[in-house]
């Protein structure tokens, strides 16, 4: 699912680059005291579709330490003389404090049975963050500055935001009273497809591609995302009234394809606040972690019998260097 926050940042950090030639400008800017931070808006309950993406952090921010487990079951069926199934199932935890550390777990199964499935964990903590695929081993990774160790965290924490990008104006939230849960006042929205069922419509992402054009995976993807139609949607999500956080969510839906109505996408996704405050455990980094590999050992090893590794040491090699650190 595309997220625009990624183009967002691409033209900032452009137009940062832009500027580093004003060196006293530049300076005045760095020196000068950090603003607060702006006061956080109203929650506003009656449109509740923004709140559903939400970070973690700013739901942090609004919410406090929370514990939050989640999931995504998807089956792509393509019925006629070559029919065709495919079903995954991701699930997700996540433990934010309300420092900023966190811990985030995402593993994925494909259906084709034990070992077929893969996952990720990643830890930030103490200004620094860990990463390790299913069943390796933890690795430092100084560069990051916990910029994809955040992007990792909130495709997991706001896939409610980007099923309700890909229903637009074909969701429909009805407040339907309020709840208790976990001692807080929630706000209760059934979910419905809207009564005209409008169709979310493509907007211009700026795709470009060389001569070749898209490969046939990519065109399968994009003609899901400029063709898919909504057909289905039901399910209820909770908002805490105070802070607008979402507590709960259910969406179970459906899409068919326009172009081709043998297609059918059915999604059930689901997230639940489990634990906040003093109910939730520490973020601490992992044991014994292995520090960052630039380079495979074996490639390393191979590198330096061949005997280019003393030409690195002699100054015809350059090291990559660190990322700059992103602002807080």
């Amino acid at each position: 699912m595309p997220h625009a926050r990624s183009a967002l940042l691409a033209a900032l950090l452009a137009l940062a680059a832009c500027s580093r030639g004003a060196d006293a400008e530049a300076k005045r800017r760095v020196l000068a005291p950090e603003p607060p931070p702006p006061a956080r808006a109203a929650v506003d309950l009656d449109a509740p579709r923004p709140l559903l993406a939400l970070d973690a952090g700013e739901a942090a921010r609004r919410l406090g330490s929370f514990e939050w487990a989640g999931a995504v079951v998807a089956t792509v069926t393509r019925q006629g003389d070559s029919a065709a199934r495919v079903h995954f199932t991701e699930r997700h935890q996540l433990r934010q404090l309300a420092t900023g550390e966190f811990q985030v777990d995402a593993e994925v199964e494909d259906g084709h049975g034990s070992g077929s499935g893969a996952g990720k964990h990643v830890v930030w903590a103490g200004g620094m963050t860990y990463g390790r695929a299913e069943y390796a081993p933890w690795r430092e990774r100084p560069t990051d500055h916990g910029r994809d160790a955040r992007r990792f965290r909130d495709e997991s924490f706001a896939e409610a935001g980007d099923l309700a990008r890909l229903y637009g104006p074909a969701l429909s939230l009805t407040p339907s009273g309020d709840v208790t849960l976990l001692g807080r006042t929630a706000r209760r929205y059934a979910v419905s497809l809207a009564p005209e069922a409008p169709s979310a419509a493509a907007q211009p992402d700026g795709r470009a591609f060389g001569n070749g054009g898209p490969d046939a995976d990519t065109k399968r993807h994009l003609a899901f995302l400029d063709g898919r139609v909504p057909v289905a949607a039901s399910g209820e999500v909770l908002l805490d009234v105070e802070t607008g956080v979402p507590l709960r969510t259910r969406i179970s839906g459906a899409f068919a394809l326009r172009d081709d109505p043998r297609v059918r996408v059915q999604v059930d996704l689901s997230g639940e606040v489990k634990a906040l405050g003093g109910q939730v455990g520490a973020v601490t980094a992992p044991k014994d972690p292995l520090p960052d590999s630039r380079k495979p050992p074996g490639v390393a090893a191979a590198l330096e019998a061949a005997g280019l590794k003393a030409k690195e040491k002699a100054g015809e090699g350059k090291a990559e260097p660190a990322e700059e650190p992103d602002a807080p």
